[in-house]
């Protein structure tokens, strides 16, 4: 079983203390630091250099967010998982901007979040159900200048589906079995868009969608 480092950042004490408490009792997950500040976070993630870190938004000195840049400025491969009480779409914004690999809200399940963090590992993205919503209804109304964008960039019908199945939270394997298609097709599909949006990783693919007021397929 991999062992997967975690760094868990939140001002509050109790919350990070059941946090990281449950977190460490799977045989998969090593607590490497905990930290109360965004600035506490950067430096426990200089010294430790986790595989995961979970970052609540509101923190003094650096929120979540700024704080999720400067980790991906320093490492580009680290997983940023997002768990917080905040949900909006001007907040759901910043968080995508910021490049990061789940958003989980607060009230999540125990499990769900052990799971979210396995997840991210294997390079899959991670949203609460309410989150998830909040990413679909945002674009329930595509806008025309949208359509006219996608199809300045030849961006093909099977393209747009496999990018709204993205948007969803889908793996290629799923799309793939949705579509009837192969996993090896949709991987091609998804360069072929990235390359045309000039977009290099799935986060952008998601703030595109949401800026753009894309239709996810029923």
């Amino acid at each position: 079983m991999q062992q997967i480092d975690v760094l868990v950042a939140d001002d509050h004490e109790i919350l990070r203390f059941g946090v990281t408490k449950y977190l460490a009792s799977s045989e998969d997950i090593n607590i490497v630091g905990e930290a109360s500040t965004g600035e506490e976070c950067l430096a426990l993630f200089k010294q430790h250099h986790p595989d995961v870190c979970v970052l609540d938004i509101s923190m003094p000195e650096k929120d979540g967010i700024e704080t999720a840049k400067e980790l991906r400025q320093i490492d580009s491969k680290v997983k940023i998982l997002i768990l917080s009480m905040h949900i909006d779409k001007e907040i759901l914004d910043k968080v995508l901007e910021a490049d990061i690999n789940g958003y989980l809200l607060k009230n999540t399940e125990k499990a769900d979040l052990l799971q979210a963090i396995r997840s991210v590992m294997k390079g899959q993205q991670v949203f609460s159900d309410p989150i998830s919503k909040l990413i679909t209804n945002s674009y329930l109304n595509k806008s025309e200048s949208a359509e006219k964008e996608l199809d300045d960039l030849n961006i093909t019908k099977r393209e747009r589906e496999i990018l709204s199945l993205i948007v969803d939270g889908y793996t290629s394997q799923e799309i793939a079995k949705k579509l009837y298609i192969s996993p090896r097709t949709v991987d091609t599909h998804r360069f072929n868009v990235m390359q045309k949006l000039d977009i290099k990783n799935t986060a952008g693919l998601v703030r595109f969608a949401i800026q753009n007021n894309l239709v996810s397929p029923e």
